[in-house]
């Protein structure tokens, strides 16, 4: 990053970004947690994740209050003017992953515990590609890499596959055996939760390159 005349407005733009960094780094804590508790049922650790939820809302706010004042006081321009717009647009969907993450939290909580007789761990593995791939798009941010930017999109087209694959398996799994439906449908929205959270993890990828490339790819 140049450096500006003014050596504070580097110092915004750095702690904007730190805010951010810190914001993804709580997100990504809330998705592995809520993928957890798909394995193994835990409705305090379930609570815990809800709860969660509101610490980065407010960070959120944070972040949209630091950003506007950002943009009041400096009135930059070009570059900079694209670093903080991205800023506040990446903050916003960062604000609903944690919200995908929390309804995951909130449908285990609907469902309680596990029937012995669910034996698949397909949601888990799905699980387990989102967050990777998440983990992915926030480094891309972070290092300012398009090069790791532009892999979160091929990923994503294979969380899509696998969630597809899920969602067939459960409703065969529906089918086969009527006591297990209902926790069954809960799983499909927990499967849909973490899809979305797929899409989004793109969808801030090509912001990153964006910010990079100064136009859309």
């Amino acid at each position: 990053m140049k450096e500006h005349i003014v050596s504070t407005y580097d110092d915004d733009l750095n702690t904007l970004k730190t805010k951010l960094l810190e914001m993804g780094v709580l997100v990504e804590r809330q998705i592995f947690q809520a993928i957890e508790v798909t394995k193994i049922i835990n409705l305090s650790k379930a609570k815990e994740i809800q709860k969660g939820d509101d610490a980065i809302d407010a960070l959120e706010v944070e972040i949209r209050e630091f950003a506007t004042k950002t943009l009041t006081k400096r009135q930059p321009l070009a570059d900079d003017l694209r670093k903080i717009i991205i800023s506040l647009k990446i903050s916003s969907i960062l604000e609903r992953i944690g919200d995908h993450a929390a309804n995951v939290a909130g449908r285990i909580l609907h469902v309680k515990k596990m029937p012995e007789n669910y034996l698949t761990d397909s949601i888990y593995q799905l699980g387990q590609l989102v967050v990777k791939n998440y983990s992915k798009a926030l480094s891309s941010f972070d290092q300012d890499s398009q090069k790791i930017a532009q892999v979160v999109p091929t990923e994503d087209v294979t969380i899509n596959s696998v969630y597809e694959t899920c969602f067939r398996e459960h409703l065969h799994i529906m089918m086969e055996d009527r006591e297990i439906i209902g926790f069954s449908t809960q799983m499909l929205f927990i499967a849909k939760e973490l899809e979305r959270i797929g899409d989004l993890s793109k969808v801030i990828s090509k912001e990153v390159i964006y910010n990079l490339k100064g136009k859309i790819v």
